[in-house]
């Protein structure tokens, strides 16, 4: 079965069967539904109940990373790592402030992509075009994390008995086989499954990793021994703020705007389906980063050092020393993993394609186009983008965590327009556009000169600070036009007043 450095080729034969059931799903989906149409090929027809749609947003947000890029991280920084706890319930907050109203909003007018929604309050064709690219340019390095973790998965788990490139070529296919045939339905269906895999292989392999070190305390000891300077605290107040207390900030703003979230809020059936699968959401948040936290602390006392890339595969060489003795635990946490990496892939995959087929191609290219045409062109796209972001995988250039910091830190700058938007009647069309602009430049420019911090903000808080002066500054020194207020007002806010309980 296993030559107790990895799982053996029946593990193979297992996640193959386990691939083989998505393709079921994607025909089933496809069979229920007339996926050739856009609104419902990457949609899903809006209407997601309750339930699935929390499946959705648990896989989509846990990706690859819970399992590799986050243990990682927990590796190289230690105890402290139990700062992501509180990151991902910033991101839970940040998505309630705009959630609700652009429900509303997005069922009234109909609105199909991020975009849609900004173009629409803004009554403008450059912020549409602006907004798209920087979605798309943002969550690329998002979609790169997940096919990068399919590779260290086979690595990982097989003990090195598959290559990094089989694993990013094998799960990529699969996966591109039931977005294909199935858009939004077969994705979210998929993710029922891929959900509740993962989140019962991070818990169980977090239990498995602990108990064989005696446990927490007896993990603590040694790492105090081993590596103490990951159990002390922070050396200074600045390093702290820098690297906990402002990061979460940049991770709650960030990690609300990615697309695929902001298009749950367009698919949901209902505002209260919304509401009950956001908070199914928040329990499992803590026990899942707890889990990812104590993963890695055992890292650090079982392995050998690892290099700075080499930690992602934390979890997968610990389960690779166990799976001479816990072989199907193993392949368990092995299926869990890959249906991380899976549903988030999927997730982001559509989102971009419908961003690139509805904001780029519909609106600048071909007005006219029907919407079958939208749907084929969508599925172009989705194989485009697949592929490319495949061949640039193949060679990992830097860590998965520091792939997440580059898409937060550009994410966040939509933030703004967005909040704004939904709360302020005077923030202007100008305005939005002008501090996305700049702050996404000011971003752009500190990262390419090689600047990490400005103080105690790096490149994404002071794009951030620079959006918001530059925003609210021109908006009081420029008011938006008479005839663009009224048009906000009762295109807009007038929906709010006359349905106050909607708000």
């Amino acid at each position: 079965m296993s030559n107790g450095q990895g799982l053996g080729f029946e593990a193979l034969i297992i996640l193959s069967l386990y691939l083989l059931s998505h393709i079921l799903i994607g025909y089933f989906a496809f069979r229920s539904g007339g996926t050739w149409v856009a609104k419902d090929y990457f949609l899903g027809g809006k209407t997601t109940g309750a339930v699935v749609l929390f499946f959705a947003m648990l896989a989509t947000k846990f990706s690859g990373n819970t399992f590799f890029g986050l243990p990682g991280r927990s590796y190289r920084i230690g105890l402290m790592a139990v700062s992501l706890i509180p990151f991902t319930l910033a991101i839970s907050l940040a998505f309630l402030t705009y959630a609700p109203r652009l429900y509303v909003l997005s069922k009234k007018y109909d609105y199909l992509t991020p975009a849609d929604y900004y173009a629409d309050r803004f009554q403008s064709h450059t912020l549409r075009l602006c907004v798209s690219v920087s979605f798309i340019l943002a969550v690329i390095p998002y979609l790169l994390i997940q096919t990068a973790a399919m590779g260290h998965a086979f690595v990982g788990f097989s003990g090195g008995q598959y290559a990094f490139s089989t694993g990013v070529v094998y799960i990529g296919t699969v996966m591109l086989a039931y977005v294909l045939l199935s858009g939004w339905r077969g994705v979210v269906w998929a993710e029922v499954l891929q959900g509740s895999l993962l989140l019962g292989a991070i818990v169980a392999a977090a239990v498995f990793v602990v108990s064989h070190q005696g446990g927490l305390a007896a993990v603590v000891d040694r790492a105090l021994a081993v590596a103490p300077e990951k159990v002390a605290v922070p050396s200074s107040l600045t390093e702290l703020t820098r690297s906990y207390f402002l990061a979460i900030l940049a991770f709650g703003l960030g990690g609300a705007m990615y697309p695929q979230i902001v298009q749950s809020v367009y698919a949901a059936r209902s505002e209260r389906a919304l509401r009950r699968g956001l908070a199914l959401m928040l329990p499992n948040y803590f026990l899942i980063l707890l889990c990812v936290v104590l993963i890695g602390m055992v890292g650090i006392v079982q392995l050998d050092p690892l290099g700075t890339i080499e930690a992602d595969q934390v979890l997968a060489q610990l389960m690779g020393q166990h799976a001479g003795h816990a072989y199907w635990l193993t392949i368990f946490v092995f299926l869990g993993a890959a249906a991380a990496v899976m549903s988030t892939a999927a997730g982001v995959l559509l989102s971009l394609s419908s961003m690139l087929t509805h904001d780029i191609y519909r609106h600048y290219l071909r007005p006219q186009a029907s919407e079958n045409e939208i749907g084929a062109i969508g599925r172009v796209c989705t194989v485009l983008i697949l592929v490319s972001v495949t061949a640039l995988s193949l060679q990992p250039l830097t860590t998965l965590w520091q792939l997440t910091i580059i898409k937060f830190e550009f994410l966040m700058q939509l933030y703004l327009p967005l909040i704004l938007g939904l709360y302020w009647p005077r923030f202007s069309s100008r305005a939005a556009l002008a501090g996305l602009l700049a702050g996404i430049l000011t971003v752009a420019g500190l990262m390419l000169g090689g600047v990490g911090y400005i103080w105690v903000c790096d490149p994404g808080l002071c794009g951030f600070v620079v959006n918001a002066a530059v925003a609210v500054g021109l908006t009081l020194l420029r008011p938006a036009e008479t005839a663009e207020q009224r048009h906000t007002q009762q295109r807009f806010f007038a929906l709010f007043s006359a349905n106050p309980g909607k708000s």
